[in-house]
């Protein structure tokens, strides 16, 4: 049987994901984060830069969500600044792709999605699950 969820649910799933997963105090949106995200942000070379990070980011994104919640303050810590910039770009790009599917007031048919948590993965990703 087919479900559908609408995009809004969908993305306030997402806003809880995220902010439980990334935006932690410790994690992506410490100052010295914001402030690195905001510089990256203003360069011209950014589009090209996340190209070249994109790998990187990637594993670290897989690292983080592979962590369990008590370990991840750890890794946090021991992630730089840049990096974690990096993933907070990421989580932001699913959160615009999210905003355009409320704004067009769409339905997801979420049958052949195994979990959100899933659908989620391949939103930061940006790729399908192999």
């Amino acid at each position: 049987m087919d479900t559908t969820m609408t995009a809004k649910e969908i993305s306030e799933e997402w806003l809880r994901y995220v902010t439980e997963t990334f935006l932690l105090r410790d994690g992506c949106v410490r100052p010295e984060v914001e402030a690195e995200y905001r510089r990256l942000e203003s360069t011209d070379s950014f589009t090209m830069d996340r190209e070249l990070w994109r790998s990187y980011t990637d594993t670290l994104i897989q690292k983080i969500l592979d962590a369990s919640p008590e370990s991840r303050q750890q890794l946090y810590s021991d992630t730089d600044h840049r990096s974690l910039a990096y993933v907070q770009d990421r989580v932001q790009c699913g959160t615009e792709l999210l905003i355009a599917l409320v704004q067009k007031d769409l339905q997801v048919n979420t049958g052949g999605i195994a979990s959100l948590e899933d659908f989620f993965r391949q939103i930061l990703l940006q790729k399908p699950e192999d």
